[in-house]
């Protein structure tokens, strides 16, 4: 037999071997998404919640989890940032969880409330710029204290907020920094200076009667509640689109669970809001001085004009100094309803059990009206956009081009193009950018965000490898999207993206907990989980022209937006930005 004969044989074994497992990957999806959709049961409560359950009885355990239809997409006007603050919150506790007589906490939490609040009206009348100047001069004076005044304070943050007044006060003259910029400290007969000083007591004032009420708290209490009963994995996270609890438990704690979150949603209380609030910005602060969080929040600040993915997840520092106690209960009583909640429970339970156990526990919660979506629409771009932030850190490129999304066809279109571009080692930018022409220091990347429920962006990303520049890889990237609208995609090239696609919707109904997040996130987004298999249906009819088609109707300069990050030298005495 030739050498030739050999290869050919060999080639038309690989090639049925390849075949057979497109075919039986495609059997065990089919099979999968069945047999999902054939034990998913559903129920609906009086009050509006609605239940999905998935019985699986492979192990004594249970992924419990609750999906509220409210993510950052929804933060009211000048409240962005609520839904995350909100997800904090709700581990705080409850009027029977988390103290040891909430009577006693109440008046703590009505002085604290109205201190807090008097806080934020004084910072408005203080105003942003003089604030600032005078937090510069605080730390100048904190820094001056003696050695016997600093052991005489320690720790005690009020000791140390009643001494800077005590020596403000004192002064016989304010100093230069001060008194050289106009209508600083005074202007039309108001004292600001003195308006910052009881901004500072009030603060501290609020530390105060905050170490007083935990006198009364049973901190964590929730958490170890749980823990104690061998619950794993007890967590929550807010997304542009919701915001989801969920825990796993041993099977025989499901009441447990019920007990635990029907609590939760009828009698939360916000105890501690103030130190929260500060914990929340402190995350702020610190996504300020990361890289990556820097630039994406300017791209889709500049990305979109009109619709709510252009705030972040984590709300603007001056929305989160403005937020106060009482709005924040108005945004739970809202969202946080039972019309407004889906629970999936996966995992070795009986769902005619899980049913009778939800119309005890849950279906008393009142029901009310369900709140409006995000209505504001983003409207078509009409030239290409550009942002540039510098940083310390390595150069990186985020490219993105405005797109609808589900059920237009053209987002599962958008879903294939995006991984023949960038997934896996076969993938387009994965061959050409990195491998052949080593223009990137790792594997460019493309996903559809920043959120799903609107209309979104594809999202393209790298990091030049030294010494090519960011102008370089970007080049490269459209040559690449370029080559996508003349040349065809092969249909071999379509089918691996196909069967990627495939299972990676089997990988996603592999546990207990990926199950519990898909149906979660799509019944929420799409309106009904069972759209996780529509979309399957969709990509399996995708063209190689439809690929041609939507790459030359969206990826074009008009419909652009383009980020970069330079580099540039660190200051020294400077912290990172």
């Amino acid at each position: 037999m030739s050498k030739k004969t050999i290869q050919t044989r060999r080639k038309v074994l690989l090639l049925s071997v390849l075949v057979l497992g497109v075919l039986l990957l495609r059997a065990q999806t089919l099979a999968g998404a069945q047999t999902l959709e054939e034990r998913v049961k559903e129920f609906t409560l009086k009050n509006g919640m609605r239940f999905l359950v998935v019985e699986r009885h492979e192990a004594p355990v249970v992924l419990c989890s609750i999906a509220f239809d409210v993510g950052s997409a929804n933060d009211w006007p000048s409240m962005s940032g609520a839904s995350h603050l909100l997800e904090h919150m709700m581990f705080k506790g409850t009027r029977q969880i988390g103290t040891k007589d909430y009577k006693k906490e109440i008046p703590y939490i009505r002085k604290t409330d109205l201190l807090g609040e008097r806080t934020i009206a004084l910072r408005k009348e203080i105003g942003e710029w003089r604030f600032t100047i005078f937090q510069a001069f605080e730390r100048e004076v904190i820094v001056g204290f003696t050695a016997a005044e600093r052991e005489c304070i320690g720790t005690d943050q009020y000791n140390e907020i009643k001494l800077f007044v005590e020596k403000v006060r004192g002064m016989s003259t304010m100093p230069y920094t001060l008194t050289s910029t106009p209508y600083l400290i005074e202007d039309r007969g108001k004292n600001f200076l003195d308006l910052y000083l009881e901004y500072k007591l009030a603060w501290g004032e609020i530390g105060r009667l905050l170490d007083e009420q935990r006198r009364y708290i049973e901190r964590d209490e929730l958490i170890e509640t749980y823990t104690n009963n061998g619950a794993e994995k007890l967590n929550a996270f807010t997304s542009y689109d919701y915001t989801l609890y969920y825990v796993y438990l041993p099977a025989n704690k499901l009441s447990l669970w019920m007990t635990m979150e029907s609590d939760r949603m009828e009698n939360p209380i916000f105890r501690e809001f103030w130190s929260e609030r500060n914990v929340v910005m402190e995350e702020r602060r610190l996504g300020e001085n990361n890289a990556d969080r820097v630039l994406s929040e300017a791209f889709f600040s500049v990305a979109f004009s009109a619709s709510p993915y252009k705030q972040p997840i984590i709300g603007w520092m001056g929305d989160l100094q403005a937020l106060d106690r009482k709005k924040l209960i108005e945004y739970h009583r809202v969202y946080y309803a039972p019309t407004n909640a889906i629970a999936v429970i996966v995992g070795d339970v009986d769902q005619k059990i899980v049913k009778k156990m939800a119309q005890h526990y849950f279906e008393q919660i009142p029901a009310q009206t369900t709140p409006p979506p995000a209505d504001t629409r983003e409207p078509e771009q009409t030239g290409e956009r550009r942002v540039v932030v510098e940083h310390f850190a390595n150069p990186r490129l985020m490219i993105g081009y405005h797109k609808p999304t589900y059920p237009h066809p053209d987002d599962v279109t958008l879903q294939v193009l995006s991984r023949i571009l960038a997934s896996g080692r076969t993938s387009r930018f994965y061959k050409m950018l990195y491998e052949k022409k080593k223009l990137t220091a790792g594997p460019p990347w493309a996903y559809s965000g920043p959120g799903s429920r609107y209309d979104n962006l594809l999202i393209i990303g790298a990091e030049p490898r030294h010494p090519h520049t960011l102008e370089e890889v970007e080049a490269a990237i459209y040559e690449e999207i370029e080559r996508l609208k003349r040349e065809p995609v092969a249909d071999r090239e379509l089918q691996r993206i196909k069967n990627q696609y495939e299972a990676w919707l089997i990988r996603r109904m592999g546990s207990n907990p990926t199950i519990a997040f898909q149906l979660a996130s799509t019944q929420i987004v799409r309106g009904d989980y069972r759209a996780m298999l529509n979309e399957v249906e969709m990509i399996k009819k995708v063209s190689a022209d439809d690929v041609m088609e939507a790459a030359k109707r969206y990826l074009v300069e008009r419909n652009r937006t383009v980020g970069y990050r330079i580099q540039v030298k660190k200051e020294a005495g400077k912290d990172d930005r």
